[in-house]
C-alpha cells in the first residue's frame, strides 16, 4: 500500500464518522396557547435557504398549498386560523416547516374557553358538583380563578376561590366536590360568573380580565 492509498483510506474513515450538519433553521409561534377556532396563529422563522419553496405541516398534515418561498435572508412569516377542537380538552399541536434539507419544529396549544360543572341538576340545597375550567390562562399565566354568585336581583351574594389555573392555557380540569350553592339560595335565575378577579365586577366587553357566565335557575327548593 502506498502513501496515496493510506491518505485516501483515512479520509474515508473520517467522512464515515463525521456527524451530519444540523439544520440551523428555527420557527416559533407568537403565542404558546390559542383559543380554538378563534383568531390566527402567527408563525415566523429563520435559518432556511433564501428564495426557496417550503412546506408547513400541522400534526403531520400539510397546511396550505406549499407554494410559499423563503425571503432573501432565509426567513419565513405567515399565519393560519387557530384549529377547532373536536373535544373539550386542550390539545398540543406540532408545527413543522420543511425546506430542502432544513426542517424546524415547534409546538403550541389550543384550548376551549369555558367553565362548567357536573352534574347539572339536582336539589340546589344539597347538590354537590365538580367544576371544570379551561382557557383562563389566555391573558395571564397561572391566574387564580374565582366564582361569583350573583342574586336574581343582580347583587353579589358570595365569592369563592376555585384555585389556580395550571398549564400554558390555564385549566382546572376537575375540582374537589363542592356544594353548588354553599348557602341557602332563593328562587329565581342566579348568575354564576367565573373570572380572574377576586373583587366582583360584572363582565362586559370593556373589562381587562377573562370571565365566563352561567345562568342557573332555581324553580323549587326541596326540603
Amino acid at each position: 500500500m502506498n502513501v496515496r492509498s493510506i491518505a485516501l483510506a483515512t479520509a474515508l474513515a473520517i467522512a464515515a464518522v463525521a456527524p451530519a450538519a444540523a439544520s440551523a433553521a428555527q420557527i416559533q409561534t407568537d403565542r404558546s396557547c390559542y383559543q380554538d377556532n378563534t383568531g390566527t396563529v402567527a408563525v415566523s422563522g429563520n435559518g432556511f435557504d433564501p428564495g426557496q419553496p417550503y412546506s408547513v405541516s400541522l400534526d403531520g398534515k400539510q397546511l396550505g398549498t406549499g407554494a410559499s418561498t423563503t425571503d432573501a435572508s432565509g426567513g419565513i412569516a405567515g399565519s393560519f386560523e387557530a384549529p377547532q377542537l373536536g373535544r373539550e380538552l386542550p390539545h398540543v399541536y406540532t408545527l413543522t416547516v420543511t425546506q430542502g434539507a432544513n426542517t424546524a419544529t415547534t409546538t403550541f396549544s389550543v384550548t376551549p374557553f369555558l367553565a362548567d360543572f357536573t352534574p347539572g341538576s339536582g336539589n340546589p340545597r344539597t347538590l354537590r358538583v365538580r367544576f371544570k375550567i379551561f382557557g383562563f390562562g389566555l391573558v395571564s399565566s397561572h391566574p387564580n380563578v374565582y366564582l361569583h354568585y350573583v342574586r336574581p336581583n343582580g347583587k353579589l351574594r358570595r365569592t369563592i376561590s376555585l384555585g389556580r389555573a395550571q398549564g400554558v392555557c390555564g385549566q382546572i380540569p376537575r375540582t374537589a366536590r363542592k356544594k353548588l350553592f354553599p348557602f341557602k339560595a332563593q328562587r329565581g335565575t342566579w348568575e354564576l360568573q367565573f373570572d380572574t378577579h377576586r373583587a366582583y365586577h360584572r363582565g362586559h366587553g370593556g373589562v381587562n380580565f377573562l370571565y365566563y357566565r352561567i345562568g342557573v335557575t332555581i324553580r323549587k327548593v326541596f326540603g
